[in-house]
């Protein structure tokens, strides 16, 4: 009985809500993502589910029709923006003269598949009427510490064993990553961020939470002390930030350089004071000033009764940051965590495992908020799998009959 309930309340809520600010983005006049009419309906599609790397057949027309069918069902579903990841490990899906071909699609990074997957994907995409933005990420390598894993065309691994370029390249103990300290490195994320704009019909970059890997003072300290050296006042801490702000700020100048309607977007983790201590992502500085990121999409991969970050007050805080009339924020939500155990929510352990409406309640809540534009959801395959239990399928439904 409470399930039927359920459909009522929700359904009443979507269908008073179409012609009020719930579906209507709030209106800022300068503000350039989507239309003044259109919610951000999106989903992210990660390498994994866009790799071809164990499949018996990797031909061009296998990867059409399974980039078809994954464009198809979002529109069909009502989403009408994709991020799909096409560099997660200094690799491309892409034809590249900076990346080598990624591994995820012909099973050995560097190997040419014969075609170009973005391109494919942003044929499919705006033949189903979706925008799509590229996902890239900007400093990670791989998640492995051999250096050697890497093919020989890699720039990474040509960086790392060069004595002139050695450091813009770090192995630590949980993968490989990018200098964020280093001129070089800056240099190679722009021109990655160029040569995707200038060659294929994205509506976007996006980049998600891979900003600094570590907060151990080792990793950079010859970049520092040579900033120190030179006269350089500001603390670690302080530096790294300007490191990334600086990245940043003129990602978004070449995105808007190319078109001012290309939006530049970033997700990054649901934790506002760890980006800032830990990432030295300074999302309020993002936020609240132009020129660096027109939407940002925190991951709120948080439920309810999470004991140390409920789901609802961490929203609110978000919506509460000063922001700048460029900047949008856009809620990331976790339909990946439906009958897991959610390990680091203290009381609310068990609450992806014993509810069934956590994401539709968390579209109505976000819904409810004017400061929102919308909501993305990680990520495809936990939508559109066919292995989805009954009682989780009841909720995809609900969420569609939401979003449509």
């Amino acid at each position: 009985m409470r399930r039927f309930i359920l459909i009522f309340i929700v359904l009443s809520f979507f269908l008073t809500s179409c012609t009020s600010t719930n579906i209507t983005a709030p209106k800022q006049e300068k503000n350039n993502i989507e239309s003044s009419t259109e919610r951000v309906k999106a989903v992210w599609i990660n390498y994994n589910e866009l790799s071809m790397k164990s499949e018996a057949d990797k031909s061009e027309n296998a990867f059409r029709i399974k980039a078809e069918n994954m464009m198809k069902s979002c529109a069909e579903y009502g989403f009408n923006r994709v991020f799909v990841q096409v560099r997660p490990f200094c690799d491309a899906f892409y034809k590249s003269e900076l990346f080598p071909a990624s591994e995820y699609l012909s099973g050995v990074q560097g190997e040419y598949i014969g075609y170009d997957a973005l391109e494919i994907l942003c044929e499919y995409a705006h033949k189903y009427s979706l925008k799509i933005d590229a996902w890239i990420n900007p400093y990670r390598v791989s998640y492995k510490t051999d250096i050697n894993v890497l093919c020989e065309d890699s720039i990474a691994r040509k960086w790392y064993c060069s004595e002139e370029n050695g450091r813009n390249v770090i192995v630590l103990p949980n993968g490989i990553y990018f200098n964020p300290a280093k001129d070089a490195v800056h240099k190679l994320i722009l021109d990655g961020v160029r040569e995707i704009i200038n060659n294929y019909d994205v509506d976007g970059i996006h980049i998600d939470d891979y900003f600094y890997p570590t907060t151990d003072s080792a990793f950079d300290e010859t970049e520092y002390t040579n900033y120190t050296n030179s006269g350089g006042k500001m603390s670690l801490d302080e530096w790294r930030r300007e490191n990334v702000n600086s990245l940043v700020s003129d990602i978004h100048t070449v995105v808007k350089s190319k078109d001012e309607r290309l939006v530049f977007s970033i997700s990054p983790s649901g934790d506002i004071e760890k980006n800032v201590s830990a990432y030295y992502a300074d999302i309020p500085q993002w936020c609240k000033t132009g020129g660096y990121v027109d939407l940002i999409i925190p991951q709120l991969y948080y439920g309810f009764q999470n004991e140390n970050k409920p789901f609802e007050d961490i929203c609110l805080k978000w919506l509460a940051l000063e922001r700048n009339e460029n900047v949008s924020l856009c809620i990331g939500l976790a339909v990946y965590k439906y009958g897991k155990e959610d390990r680091y929510a203290g009381a609310g352990i068990s609450e992806w495992q014993e509810n069934t409406d956590i994401i539709s309640r968390q579209i109505e809540f976000v819904g409810s908020q004017n400061e929102s534009v919308g909501v993305a959801l990680y990520s495809y395959s936990y939508i559109f799998s066919k292995n989805n239990v009954n009682n989780y399928i009841f909720e995809l439904q609900t969420i569609k009959n939401m979003i449509q």
